[in-house]
């Protein structure tokens, strides 16, 4: 009797150990299973929506690269028809029509690259999966509006980069128009000419209905310049950022601004501070 019990228990050792290998062997041929499906499933948009790159390197591609891409060419017949729509005053806007009207496609997501604003070199994402170098320029002698210069591409890359946001609250980036002297109001006309015939370099600040009117005049120099960086309100505060250029003598005179004539809807009840953040010299 004891030996059948022996032999019983034995049995049962027997059965649960080869129990216990087959579980084993079942979930390895299940893993391998799946790892095989994985390799064998095609990859679908999401997936490749998920693939990131080094925007830096992406930028360090474009620039040692000898091919510049596609430059754009405007008649005079025709920045003069460009300029008087408003939308072209708005380099978004005249990125956005670009990429849909002549790339094709959609922008996933956008981002200036390097300090200088005026031309502005863009890299933009295409819900496609390509990447394109834009190069955009503000003419000053045409309404301070916006052109495509340049464009370059690469494919099958994804960027890390999101899109331009405001994370503050919207009344912190009040919309402001750079306008010519000639189209201001009388007072302010009255106000503005002498400081822009006169100034060597300076900055100024009046307000009349409620509305701020900000001035900024660079040397009396033919080759200097200035462009509007941002505008922010902080505790009632006005901060006006912008930057300064000193171009040499064969410098594209389209791009330059003697002065800048700003139009804020708002008033300042702590006044007016301005940054000037970048000096390029050319």
């Amino acid at each position: 009797m004891r030996v059948w019990l022996h032999s019983f228990w034995v049995a049962m050792v027997l059965i649960g150990c080869m129990w216990g290998m087959y579980e084993i062997g079942a979930k390895q041929i299940g893993n391998m299973n799946t790892k095989k499906a994985a390799l064998e499933t095609p990859v679908t948009s999401t997936q490749a929506s998920q693939k990131l790159v080094d925007r830096d390197a992406v930028v360090e591609a474009f620039d040692w690269t000898d091919d510049k891409g596609v430059g754009l060419e405007y008649n005079e017949a025709e920045l003069l028809q460009m300029q008087k729509d408003p939308d072209n005053h708005n380099y978004k806007k005249v990125l956005r029509r670009f990429v849909q009207s002549e790339l094709k496609t959609e922008i996933e997501s956008f981002q200036t690259i390097g300090s200088q604003l005026n031309p502005r070199r863009i890299l933009v994402a295409t819900t496609d999966g390509m990447l394109y170098e834009v190069t955009m320029k503000k003419r000053s002698n045409h309404r301070q509006m916006w052109t495509v210069e340049r464009y370059n591409m690469t494919a099958g890359y994804r960027t890390d980069v999101e899109q331009e946001q405001d994370l503050l609250p919207e009344d912190m980036y009040p919309t402001y128009r750079v306008m010519e002297l000639a189209e201001a109001d009388l007072q302010i006309q009255a106000w503005a000419k002498p400081l822009i015939q006169n100034s060597q370099g300076h900055t100024f600040n009046t307000a009349l209905n409620g509305k701020t009117y900000l001035l900024i005049k660079t040397s009396q120099s033919e080759t200097d310049s200035v462009e509007i960086e941002g505008i922010r309100i902080w505790v009632e505060e006005m901060l006006v950022h912008y930057q300064t250029y000193e171009f040499g003598q064969g410098a594209d005179r389209s791009i330059l601004n003697n002065y800048l004539l700003i139009e804020v809807p708002e008033t300042a009840g702590s006044g007016v501070t301005f940054y000037n953040t970048v000096t390029v010299v050319r």
